[in-house]
């Protein structure tokens, strides 16, 4: 039942709108998934995306990637930071349940500290979009998949791996704390 969910919420378009290339290639193509709270998007790769994020308010930021994939991310000054790593699509690893729920539990605190917060991974699609769906059924109280579909409609170009679904849904049916509570990375920068 989960499984073929997932897949009619992750089809093409069914976020309720399709993303306009136009506007993805002008400017950092970040959404607002918590108004005022929480946006997700891609990796700012330049000085003219961090000032896109300045003038939108950000002066946080959250992410999904690798340390290898932020070789050379300059962070502005005066800007709180964290991250926890997680798999994408390359499967760099497993995703293991105690580093998504540690990613929830962190990037929530951000959230409880420097809103509004920058959810991002490399592209945009996968990992950030995924832990802005468990930021979005605890901060909402509601479940999984209707985290998701409220995601999809915000930024339709979230398409989050199933597997990694199954493991959110299970981590959020369990109660995140318990299992958050267990990570060992320090945070990056607050």
């Amino acid at each position: 039942m989960l499984i073929a969910s997932l897949r009619r919420l992750l089809q093409p378009g069914a976020g309720g709108q399709r993303p306009s290339p136009a506007i993805q290639f002008r400017a950092l193509p970040f959404s607002w998934v918590l108004t005022n709270e929480l946006a997700v998007g891609p990796m700012p790769r330049s000085e003219r995306h961090w000032r896109q994020l300045e003038d939108a308010g950000f002066r946080s930021r959250f992410s999904c990637c690798y340390p290898e994939e932020e070789e050379g991310l300059i962070l502005p000054a005066g800007w709180s930071s964290d991250r926890v790593n997680l798999p994408d699509h390359r499967q760099q690893e497993a995703m293991r349940s105690e580093a998504l729920a540690m990613a929830i539990t962190r990037a929530e605190a951000l959230l409880d500290e420097a809103a509004p917060v920058y959810l991002h991974c490399m592209a945009g699609i996968e990992r950030s979009p995924l832990v802005a769906v468990g930021l979005t059924a605890r901060r909402r109280g509601i479940d999984m998949l209707s985290a998701l579909a409220w995601v999809r409609r915000c930024h339709p170009i979230a398409m989050p791996i199933y597997p990694h679904l199954v493991i959110l849904d299970a981590l959020l049916s369990e109660g995140l704390e318990a299992q958050g509570e267990r990570g060992t990375d320090p945070p990056i920068q607050r």
